[in-house]
C-alpha cells in the first residue's frame, strides 16, 4: 500500500486560541483530528492530549490485539478514559472536552473510530461519501424520524454536540471499516473547514488536487469566506493497493452514504 498525505491546522480569523489539533503517524497508519469544544476551559488541552494518548495507546495495542479494528476501538476507549480522568481531576481543566475522528489504514483496509462532529469524507471514483455520523442534536432528530439525513447537515442544531470525550468516564466510538481502493482520497475535517463548502465544491477540490495543495487551497478559501472558527484537516490519497482490495471496495460502495 502506497499513498500521499498532509495535515494542517489554522487559527482562523476570529478566534484567539486554536482548540483544534491533528496527528499523523505513517508508521502505524494513524491519521486523526480533534476539535476542543469552544467556550470550554482548556479545549486546546483536551484535543492535543486526546491525540497524544490515542497515538501511544494504538502503537502498543497493535502488537497485542488480533485485529486493527479491535486495537483502534480499545485505544479510543482508553483515550476517552484518560481525557476524563485528567480533565476531571484539575480545576483548570474541568469541563474540557473534545471531538475525535481517527482513521487507521492497515492491511489494505480502512478503519474509523469517531465521536463528535469532526468528519471523515471519502472520494472514490466520481463520488463523495460521508463516512461518519455527527453526534449532534440534529442527528438525534434524524434517528427519531423528525428530520431527513440531508436536512440534518444544515440544521440550526447541527453543531450542538451530544457526545464528546471528557463528558463521561467512558465514551464508546462509532466504528466504521472497509477495503481500500486504488485512487481513494480521504479528508478528515473539523467543522471550521467543512462548513464553508458544499458537497460539489468538496468533491471538485478533492479530485483536482493532491493532499498538500488541496488543504492549502481549502484553508485559504475557508478564511476568505469568514474564518470564524479554527480549522483542521488531514488529507490522504491512496496511490496503490493490491487488486483484490480495489475489487472488494467496489462492492462496499452500495453501503456507503453518498453525498454527490
Amino acid at each position: 500500500m502506497r499513498g500521499r498525505f498532509y495535515g494542517i491546522t489554522d487559527l482562523g480569523k476570529v478566534r484567539k486560541k486554536n482548540e483544534d489539533a491533528y496527528i499523523i503517524n505513517p508508521f502505524t497508519g494513524l491519521f486523526a483530528i480533534a476539535d476542543g469544544l469552544g467556550g470550554r476551559k482548556a479545549g486546546d488541552f483536551a484535543s492535543n492530549y486526546a491525540l497524544e494518548v490515542l497515538d501511544t495507546e494504538l502503537q502498543n495495542l497493535l502488537h497485542v490485539e488480533k485485529s486493527p479494528k479491535d486495537a483502534l476501538r480499545r485505544a479510543f476507549i482508553n483515550t476517552s478514559m484518560a481525557v476524563f480522568q485528567r480533565t476531571s481531576s484539575s480545576l483548570d481543566l474541568k469541563g474540557a472536552m473534545t471531538t475525535l475522528t481517527a482513521l487507521l489504514l492497515k492491511n489494505s483496509k480502512w478503519y474509523i473510530a469517531h465521536v463528535g462532529d469532526t468528519r471523515a469524507y471519502l472520494v472514490r471514483g466520481k463520488h463523495l461519501y460521508l463516512l461518519t455520523e455527527d453526534d449532534t442534536k440534529a442527528q438525534l432528530l434524524v434517528r427519531q424520524g423528525a428530520l431527513k439525513p440531508d436536512e440534518a447537515l444544515n440544521h440550526p442544531s447541527r453543531n450542538v454536540l451530544v457526545r464528546a470525550l471528557g463528558s463521561r468516564p467512558i465514551v464508546k466510538p462509532h466504528m466504521y471499516e472497509g477495503f481500500l481502493a486504488k485512487g481513494d482520497r480521504f479528508l478528515l475535517a473539523s467543522d471550521g473547514l467543512y462548513s464553508y463548502f458544499d458537497y460539489k465544491e468538496l468533491l471538485n477540490y478533492i479530485t483536482t488536487y493532491e493532499p498538500k495543495p488541496l488543504l492549502e487551497k481549502l484553508r485559504k478559501e475557508a478564511n476568505d469566506r469568514g474564518g470564524e472558527d479554527n480549522l483542521t484537516a488531514v488529507a490522504v490519497e491512496i496511490i496503490d493497493v493490491p487488486p483484490y482490495s480495489t475489487l472488494l471496495a467496489k462492492f462496499q460502495n452500495f453501503t456507503l452514504r453518498r453525498l454527490v
